[in-house]
């Protein structure tokens, strides 16, 4: 059983890897054609270049690169690299090479801006000005724009978001509803690098979401609308460990912040769909450890037992994550979910088959009942996992109160009488009570 400090261990190593995009101020994208070209930072303002010979190991050259260069580039040349992106059109594509000369003008806007913002505040006023931010959106939306294309305004937008520093640039950055729009443009998500590019973006965003940059997140008007969390939450249960792990990163920073009418939102919305999506996940994860359990044969199997017994319990431990931020509202919703989706109707229901024989497969609902060993195992997790009251007292009153409240009877599964169980009955004087038969099944499986 691996314990949950090595999952912690394991979520926050995934969270804390960094997935593609550049980190350096060299902007570059992977499958554009022909060589690197020489970093646009060494033309752009001159690095290390003197009058001599040009030695790189000269003192006069280390010299220079550690002063703050003064730039060649001048707010001309942006001028015109402005110009050049603003009358790009989407037919343009037809014409050979506009798709690397679109890169090329892209990187160098974007190289000069970073450099801008930290050391001459007029270039992102030109950007600002021009709503260059916004030409970008519409660039990466046009849909016969090539992947590299799109790769290269994904990289770029990242980078931006990640490097400015200026309070007033990142409001800009964030205004205008440009992030929403970002966010809900369509792509191929099916394309592995594509959607990585896209996530490390969100992950951006996500970083640049507090108390004071909420208003720009999330649209009360004309409906209410949370863009960045909506769509992580559709990754939720993404194949890629690195995706999913910044889809829980989203969310839980989602849920820390303190807005009234965003909370009331993204309750909803948990409410409707997000919490039930986690629950049957979970569900069928626990249902892929039990088949693997039941055709483990040899040592390759046993390892693939272990794939699906972390990836439940690292699920699990995201959860628990939600419970622990002490959210009200949000956990009784979560814990009614994961009770009805998944602790009674298939883990409970495996302790329900303990007293007899288990159902063969096709025999109806009950055939997604866990083995008992599996079963007990997995309410073992959770009881180590979660420390929440209002979803563990359930759970343990269903398994341990010799009387159930009716209300919990009628959801709990029961076992069979004509399998060797009893059938609920009335407790005398307490007409609110029944008798739980899923108690000494339980017990039953514990000997």
């Amino acid at each position: 059983q691996t314990s949950r400090d090595t999952c912690q261990s394991r979520a926050c190593a995934a969270d804390a890897h960094e997935l593609p995009v550049a980190s350096s101020p060299r902007l570059e994208v992977t499958d554009c054609k022909g060589a690197s070209t020489m970093s646009f930072f060494a033309n752009l303002f001159n690095f290390g270049q003197s009058g001599g010979s040009g030695d790189n190991s000269s003192p006069s050259r280390s010299s220079r690169a550690s002063a703050a260069p003064g730039p060649s580039y001048n707010f001309e040349r942006l001028q015109q690299l402005y110009d050049r992106l603003s009358r790009f059109r989407e037919s343009d594509l037809d014409k050979g090479g506009e798709g690397d000369a679109l890169i090329e003008t892209v990187r160098q806007i974007t190289e000069a801006l970073i450099w801008g913002e930290q050391h001459n505040s007029q270039f992102f006023d030109f950007f600002c000005e021009k709503s260059i931010f916004s030409d970008l959106v519409r660039v990466l939306g046009l849909r016969r724009a090539p992947k590299k294309v799109k790769l290269q305004l994904l990289q770029t937008l990242s980078m931006l978001i990640q490097n400015i520093r200026r309070q007033t640039s990142v409001y800009y950055i964030l205004s205008n509803n440009h992030v929403n729009r970002l966010m809900s443009t369509q792509m191929d998500f099916e394309d592995e690098e594509v959607l990585a590019y896209y996530i490390t973006l969100m992950k951006s965003l996500a970083m640049r979401l507090d108390s004071e940059t909420i208003k720009f997140f999330f649209i009360q008007h004309p409906e209410p609308t949370f863009p960045l969390y909506i769509e992580a939450c559709k990754f939720f249960s993404h194949k890629d460990n690195m995706v999913r792990a910044t889809v829980r990163t989203i969310t839980l920073q989602v849920y820390r912040l303190e807005d009234q009418q965003m909370r009331r939102f993204v309750l909803r919305h948990a409410a409707e769909s997000y919490f039930a999506q986690l629950a049957h996940h979970l569900r069928d994860l626990w249902l892929r450890l039990d088949a693997a359990a039941a055709s483990a044969a040899d040592e390759d199997d046993l390892s693939a037992v272990q794939r699906e017994n972390e990836l439940q319990q690292d699920l699990q431990i995201y959860l628990s994550d939600v419970f622990e931020l002490g959210i009200a509202e949000l956990n009784e919703v979560l814990a009614d979910r994961l009770l009805n989706g998944a602790l009674l109707p298939v883990l409970l229901a495996g302790v329900a088959g303990a007293s007899g024989p288990r159902p063969a497969p096709g025999a109806g609902g009950a055939a997604r009942a866990l083995a008992p060993h599996v079963a007990l195992f997995l309410i073992r997790q959770v009881l180590d996992t979660f420390h929440s009251p209002v979803l563990l007292e359930p759970l343990a009153s269903s398994l341990l109160w010799p009387a159930v409240p009716a209300a919990l009877a009628y959801v709990l599964p029961f076992p069979e009488a004509n399998a060797g169980g009893n059938s609920p009955t009335v407790v005398d004087g307490e007409a609110d009570f029944v008798s739980n038969p899923l108690r000494d099944s339980f017990l039953a499986a514990l000997r």
